[in-house]
């Protein structure tokens, strides 16, 4: 059936005459509905499909849609229809539809009826606009575009509303389980019951703690202060629990800032007054009251500066370095609080520290011993002084990703970068290079050699970070 120009802009002011209550004010949302919005898309054909007509005002504000929707459903005969798997056209159904499976919607879809989805309905704004005049539920609702149910909202385990361009609208009552705003426009002119509700704006940190009382722990991450979405409505698909059986102690994420009991004791002060005339007691980024070791750093002014409870280290000339060598060992250590790390090297009888903040500033030390034994010994020294406080890594930081290892080499006309990555049993490099081992031990020392050879080149390490979205992204 086509909709004609003179029929459905009749019809449109009547229903605009009859328009009220929660009703109205969800289709005013986005700005009052008019007959005028919806005549402009007659212009050039007098007669349009209904999904023609939707496609013409998708995307946009949901007052436009939200009120061509009821003036269809007075003019157009209901059909049920079943949704399998996707809708990738714009679609108008003109009684209920039902999902016997998760939904995902890529286009208009306008719901005159009910919609009931039998696993996770998706949606992907801007380009989705998807409008339900009757009752919509279903065990999981993501949404990043703009959503309008006129009748209630019944979803499950979980609603997540992701970015903040578009709008989900609610004229009934909206529950769910667990609410999840985050910076989405979230508006339900009925009652909210949800169990569980994280409001637009919330943090990371806010999110999580609240989170780790009632999800399963492997969907939260409390030192990212991440929630794992992606992972929780995959497990909805697949009917798998997301909550916990009882409310769990909240988790709350560590400070990155030592805290007092770690400063206590240590004269931070005098120790920033022998740094650097600019360094200031409030840029501590990390103390060990047992050993008196202090690190002062102010991201992007101050270079880091370590006492080690007896010196500031890094205070005479370093000894020379042979970049040809391969390094005889290599220990790397991370710190969740503050992000910061430690890398030794030795070679030979010389030990080199990189130390810095992930994707931050790093400063290098060097210290020459008398045998490679001595030197060695240091390593167990340090080894030792940082267990605990800090994590000992190899390819991975644990709850963040891969270790990205970034040198550079400022010595021509033009700076040049390169960077590796062990990924399980594969050394992948920025140059292009994917090389397989059989373990991760071949490939860590693979590793050493490509280290080597940039060092060879006239390249040294710039940076250490964690990559969370990638190898070498």
């Amino acid at each position: 059936m086509h909709l004609s120009q003179n029929d459905f802009l009749a019809r449109a002011e009547s229903t605009l005459a009859r328009l009220e209550g929660a009703a109205l004010d969800a289709l005013s949302h986005h700005g009052k509905p008019s007959v005028s919005s919806l005549a402009g898309v007659f212009r050039e054909e007098a007669r349009l499909s209904p999904s023609q007509f939707a496609q013409a005002l998708c995307p946009g504000p949901l007052s436009p849609i939200g009120f061509a929707a009821l003036v269809m459903r007075e003019l157009l005969a209901p059909v049920d229809v079943v949704l399998e798997g996707s809708v990738s056209e714009a679609r108008v159904v003109t009684g209920n539809a039902r999902a016997p499976s998760s939904l995902r919607v890529t286009c208009p879809l306008i719901v005159l009826g009910d919609l009931e989805v039998e696993g996770v309905l998706e949606d992907c704004g801007p380009d989705s606009t998807v409008v339900v005049l009757g009752r919509c539920t279903a065990w999981g609702l993501q949404t990043s575009g703009n959503f309008l149910v006129l009748g209630d909202l019944v979803v499950r385990d979980v609603i997540q509303g992701v970015y903040n361009d578009e709008s989900l609208v609610v004229a009934g009552d909206l529950t769910t389980r667990f609410l999840d705003e985050n910076d989405h426009d979230v508006t339900c002119y009925g009652e909210v019951h949800a169990e569980h509700h994280l409001e637009n704006g919330r943090s990371g940190d806010a999110a999580v703690t609240l989170a780790s009382t009632f999800l399963r722990p492997e969907l939260w991450n409390v030192d990212l202060g991440e929630l794992h979405h992606d992972a929780l409505f995959e497990r909805i698909r697949k009917g798998e629990p997301v909550f916990t059986d009882a409310t769990q102690a909240p988790q709350v994420r560590e400070p990155d800032a030592p805290t007092a009991e770690e400063l206590e004791g240590l004269d931070i002060a005098g120790i920033a007054a022998q740094a650097s005339a600019n360094a200031r007691a409030k840029d501590v980024v990390y103390a060990q009251r047992k050993t008196g070791e202090v690190w002062l750093m102010r991201p992007g002014s101050l270079p880091l500066h370590i006492f080690d409870g007896k010196q500031l280290l890094g205070q005479g000339t370093p000894p020379a370095l042979d970049v040809k060598q391969r390094a005889s060992e290599r220990v790397t250590f991370w710190r969740k609080r503050g992000d910061l790390f430690l890398e030794i090297e030795r070679f030979g009888a010389v030990v080199q520290l990189h130390a810095g903040q992930n994707n931050g500033s790093l400063r290098t030390f060097r210290f020459a011993f008398a045998t490679p034994d001595d030197a060695a010994q240091e390593v167990r020294r340090l080894e030792a002084r940082y267990t605990g406080d800090f994590l000992r890594v190899t390819s991975m930081i644990p709850g963040r990703g891969p270790l990205e290892r970034e040198l550079a080499n400022y010595g021509g006309p033009k700076t040049e970068y390169t960077s590796a990555i062990v990924d399980g049993t594969t050394l992948v490099t920025r140059d292009g290079e994917r090389q397989r081992f059989d373990d991760e031990a071949s490939a860590l020392s693979a590793l050493e050699d490509w280290i080597a050879g940039k060092r060879q080149a006239g390249f040294d390490l710039k940076i250490l970070e964690w990559k969370p979205y990638g190898l070498l992204g």
